[in-house]
């Protein structure tokens, strides 16, 4: 995974201009192909399979799609991985259960886009671009509000930009604002979860190499300011 800071809160004023600024990511890490045992060792959930571990890295955030096992075991959702045991061994934060996939099981990476409203009741404008390489989809990470909607396994998807277009996103603060304190880049400058929005870019199945460019638009002086 790949946290990408959108630094600059464009504010596009009643009447006025702007020059819009983008950031681009690419999710390019895939796993796709052979059955993988989920286990739980000493309360370490790990996930083991020929190559599986080969194109992640610690501290990666992945998707994991058609993990369902010949007895119906579903692992499906997001992970964020611990530590790269070997080429064939991840350990990862959630809880999964004892079980081996179907061999049509997919790993991809996530990466995300770390947003910076700086109003806390209003709409704004998530601008993205996105290549021709393919068509993932959209997901913001729910917050800590009231507003906001829990995810089961796999997370809620607000959007699908189709292979080369411009696409905007329509998104209220209260849903989405990130309230925990963790620090999600090191620096410098330091960039905190908290008061931020984070925005998921989910490749296709078993498609790497989704590049999706980013800008975020904050409307000044509109009727919810």
């Amino acid at each position: 995974m790949a946290y990408k800071n959108v630094p600059t809160n464009t504010q596009c004023v009643l009447n006025g201009m702007i020059q819009v600024t983008e950031v681009a990511a690419a999710c390019n890490k895939t796993f796709t192909g052979a059955a993988v045992t989920f286990s739980i060792v000493a309360g370490v959930y790990t996930l083991d399979g020929v190559g599986l571990a080969t194109p992640f890295a610690a501290l990666d955030q992945i998707i994991i799609r058609g993990s369902t096992s010949a007895g119906g075991v579903n692992n499906d959702g997001v992970y964020t991985i611990l530590t790269k045991v070997s080429t064939t061994t991840l350990t990862v934060d959630k809880p999964v259960k004892a079980a081996v996939s179907l061999t049509s099981i997919t790993v991809d990476e996530i990466d995300i886009f770390i947003l910076h409203p700086t109003k806390g009741h209003m709409n704004w404008i998530v601008y993205v671009i996105n290549s021709a390489a393919n068509s993932p989809e959209i997901s913001f990470e729910p917050g800590g509000y009231w507003a906001a909607k829990p995810e089961v396994n796999a997370p809620v998807v607000q959007g699908q930009p189709l292979l080369a277009t411009k696409n905007l996103f329509q998104i209220e603060t209260a849903r989405f604002a990130q309230t925990a304190s963790e620090v999600l880049i090191a620096g410098p400058p330091i960039i905190n979860r908290k008061g931020s929005v984070l925005m998921r870019i989910i490749p296709t199945t078993a498609v790497s190499g989704a590049t999706v460019s980013v800008a975020l638009i904050q409307l000044i002086g509109n009727v919810r300011e």
